[in-house]
């Protein structure tokens, strides 16, 4: 039994004096890498504070400000974590309330959640492994203008899926996308579309010509060649899809101005269409013009409860349709 108490008090000793050691170790490392921020001008004056034993590393700095050039980025706070028996896994926490300047336009920045993980290889160089982004609840407005947006949901992840973790995959998708109306008007005119766009989706290999590790600030990876598995967009009715490859020669013919390299095209494109009961009779069919819709729509009584089901205003809108094209009976 006595035997058993000093193994046990040994252990726990061994454990406390890992935890103070990894915390030291963080906390030194974040302190230089914030001085040499600062020196730089991209940091502004923080605290750094460090909890979470016995179990973690729990990392706070408060405030956060960073600016480079005319973008500037401030917080409350923002918070690192890290299991002490899985130090290679690292977990980031934004506060519920941020703010972003982009050339003088201040943009309030709102969440109710905005997390991410990390997961680097258990070498010296810390090479990355795979990420995961995870926003709900997004809403950004730019100040007292009419110019801002909601999101439900955003999430990113990426892979690395060689093992000199020079390709990675990359999957993106937003969700819930709600324009405000001054945004929304410039984005489709017509008011045609529905209020909130359904899901943007993308799924990508990128291939880098170095590995994204700890010396990627002093050497930063470049691109060598991206995979554009499947870029689409859903609105509604209006759906849009592309794919392609690029490359580093394309890439930087892209650079030069050159457009003859384009490997990149759009799979489907559809616009909404009202019901058949609607469109105009014609002796020579011929499917009328964008702009024709947007103007003789604008001949619907306000009073139709189903604008284009409505018998006197489809009428209306064929007959003005019928007379913007030719050839047809009018």
């Amino acid at each position: 039994m006595r035997a058993l108490l000093w193994i046990t008090t040994a252990a726990a000793v061994l454990y406390g004096g890992y935890w103070v050691a990894g915390s030291t170790a963080m906390r030194r490392g974040a302190e230089a890498a914030l001085a040499d921020l600062q020196a730089q001008g991209i940091a502004g004056p923080a605290g750094i504070t460090l909890r979470g034993f016995p179990s973690r590393f729990d990392l706070t700095v408060e405030p956060v400000q960073l600016r480079s050039g005319a973008v500037e980025w401030s917080a409350p706070f923002v918070q690192l974590f890290m299991l002490a028996y899985r130090p290679t896994h690292l977990i980031a926490v934004w506060p519920h309330e941020q703010a972003l300047t982009l050339a003088g336009l201040r943009l309030a920045i709102t969440s109710t959640d905005i997390r991410a993980s990390a997961v680097v290889g258990a070498n010296a160089d810390l090479p990355l492994d795979r990420t995961v982004f995870v926003a709900k609840g997004l809403a950004i407005n730019a100040g007292s203008t009419d110019r801002g947006a909601t999101l439900a949901e955003a999430r990113l992840a990426t892979r690395a899926t060689d093992p000199g973790r020079l390709v990675h995959d990359l999957g993106a998708e937003l969700l819930g996308l709600t324009l405000s109306p001054a945004l929304r008007a410039a984005a489709d005119p017509a008011d045609i579309l529905p209020g909130t766009l359904d899901s943007l989706h993308l799924n990508a290999a990128l291939t880098l010509d170095r590995p994204l590790d700890r010396h990627a600030a002093s050497a930063p990876p470049r691109p060598v060649a991206l995979t554009l598995r499947d870029l689409s967009l859903r609105w509604g009715d209006l759906t849009l899809t592309a794919s392609g490859q690029l490359d580093r020669g394309r890439m930087a013919a892209y650079r030069a101005g050159s457009t003859s390299t384009q490997s990149i095209g759009a799979r489907s494109w559809r616009w909404p269409s009202p019901p058949a009961s609607c469109a105009p009779r014609s002796r020579r069919p011929m499917p009328p013009r964008w702009s024709d819709w947007q103007s003789c729509r604008a001949t619907i009584p306000n009073g139709c409860r189903c604008r284009w089901c409505c018998r006197a205003a489809g009428s209306r809108l064929a007959r003005c349709l019928s007379a913007s094209r030719p050839g047809s009976d009018g």
